[in-house]
């Protein structure tokens, strides 16, 4: 991280899932900076209130402030609402979690769910955060619909996994990924299983508004590998894909989903 702007949204991407904090040499390697200018960075975001220190381990966490701005932000998007019906139905009809991920710049981020055991849509945990392009469903299913070229490059931006993360069958290589999403092409939808997290399996469509562009979206169904094989989600499938079909007609027609668009740049080459 070569700015100060860089090294600080670095450090808010690095601490985001890590409920016990990191420590400041560890922030300084994982950035590539020398602990002086990690440590300028870290202690700017704790002045503004979006890391603080525990005083016991001295390591950085990631303050409540960023996360009540995010969530504020959610909030304001119309599709959350415009795809609630969908992920309700998607839910019913599979028995399974339903979850709806949008374009935001390279990548694609979680904005809602549908549990099977609630009885309303709501943000969890998991909202806000990035999807992991290189072994996940939607990831897949989502850059099917661009070059390999094109896929490529935004996998490599965001990084492939570490040999600590995920399971062992996770792709680590740009031959491995390309197998993957050759694979995800030809079927039409993106599923692992035991990919992402052992005992966890998952398939995903792309929300595409015209034939031919970038998905602009995700849907994804989701739940035990056990009971998720292949054969199963495959007959989940026309579900999935029309309901797809229907929140992309929804956002084309729609006069707030065009701001919307516009504003998390849908329907553009990205994301």
């Amino acid at each position: 991280m070569s700015t100060a702007i860089g090294r600080g949204l670095g450090i808010l991407q690095l601490l985001s899932g890590l409920p016990e904090g990191m420590a400041l040499k560890d922030l300084a390697t994982r950035l590539d900076v020398v602990k002086s200018a990690a440590h300028r960075a870290v202690s700017e975001l704790v002045e503004l209130g979006y890391v603080r220190q525990d005083s016991e381990t001295g390591k950085y966490i990631l303050g409540l402030k960023l996360v009540s701005l995010g969530q504020r932000h959610l909030s304001t998007i119309p599709l959350v609402d415009l795809a609630q019906p969908f992920l309700d139905r998607l839910s019913a009809t599979s028995g399974e979690l339903s979850r709806l991920g949008i374009v935001d710049e390279s990548t694609l981020v979680w904005v809602a769910k549908r549990e099977v055991s609630k009885f309303v849509l709501r943000f969890d945990p998991d909202d806000g955060q990035e999807v992991k392009l290189s072994c996940s469903a939607s990831g897949l299913a989502w850059l099917s619909t661009m070059t390999d070229e094109r896929a490529v490059e935004l996998v490599e931006r965001q990084g492939y996994p570490a040999l600590d993360e995920y399971t062992p069958s996770a792709p680590r290589t740009r031959t491995e990924y390309l197998a993957l999403l050759h694979e995800a092409r030809e079927l039409g939808f993106g599923y692992v299983a035991d990919l992402f997290e052992l005992g966890v399996a998952a398939i995903a469509v792309p929300v595409v508004l015209a034939p031919g562009e970038e998905g602009v979206g995700v849907l994804n169904l989701c739940g035990p590998s056990a009971r998720l094989d292949r054969e199963s989600c495959v007959a989940m499938l026309p579900d999935l894909r029309q309901a797809a079909q229907e929140l992309a007609t929804v956002f084309r027609d729609d006069h707030v989903r065009e701001s919307t668009l516009k504003r998390h740049r849908f329907g553009s080459a990205d994301a």
